[in-house]
Order: structure tokens, then C-alpha cells, then sequence
């Protein structure tokens, strides 16, 4: 909404399809997605890239169980190699990101050590 600049995302691509002007095209937009919040969890939207990719959750798990993993990040629809160029671009660190959550290691595992 005009607070943080990305490479990546075409600002103005997106709102171009809500308004003419910035402010007319941002307020129409936080419409726009208010109006989906209010429309809760959906099964057909949930689940990720990674998920749907690799065919639901339970290929997800057997290729777990196999010691197979998958980068992916659930806030990107996209197969894997889109995903890690999105968050390479976007500066995040995914390489240890992707180690860590493949020991099994996350924030809520932090917070219960840290007690």
C-alpha cells in the first residue's frame, strides 16, 4: 500500500486494474482484499504452492517420510524454483531457511526451548 518498495512486484501493473489514480486504485484495492478476508478460509486457497505442486498433502508427507524435500514457502503460489527465485529476490535468506525447516526446527520449537 505505498509503505515498502519490491523489485519484484509491479505496483503498478496491479493497481492499473483497480483505478486510474494511486489513491483511488489503493483504496479500491483494500476493498478489494477486506472484502476476501471477510470471506474466510477457503479450501481451493489454502495449502501453498508447495502443497498443490507435489498433489496434497499426503504426497507431501510420504515424500517427507522419504527424506524427500521440496523448497517452497506457503505466502507464494508457485512451483519450487519460483518460489526461491521470488524469495532469493525479495533478500530473504533461504537457503538456512530451508535448512532449518527441514531439521524440523521453527519458531513455536524456538519459544518452547527458550522456557
Amino acid at each position: 500500500m505505498g509503505k515498502a518498495k519490491n523489485e519484484w512486484q509491479d505496483t503498478e501493473y496491479v493497481l492499473g486494474w483497480f483505478g486510474k489514480g494511486i489513491k483511488q486504485a489503493r483504496s479500491v484495492y483494500h476493498d478489494y482484499i477486506e472484502k476476501g478476508v471477510s470471506m474466510g478460509k477457503r479450501p481451493g486457497l489454502t495449502g501453498g504452492g508447495l502443497v498443490r505442486s507435489v498433489g496434497g498433502w499426503f504426497n507431501l508427507m510420504e515424500m517427507r517420510r522419504a527424506e524427500v524435500f521440496v523448497k517452497g514457502d506457503e505466502r507464494i503460489l508457485g512451483e519450487g524454483d519460483f518460489v526461491e527465485r521470488m524469495l532469493k529476490e525479495s533478500g530473504e535468506a533461504f537457503e538456512r531457511k530451508s535448512f532449518l525447516k527441514s531439521q524440523g526446527r521453527d519458531l513455536d520449537k524456538l519459544a518452547a526451548h527458550r522456557r
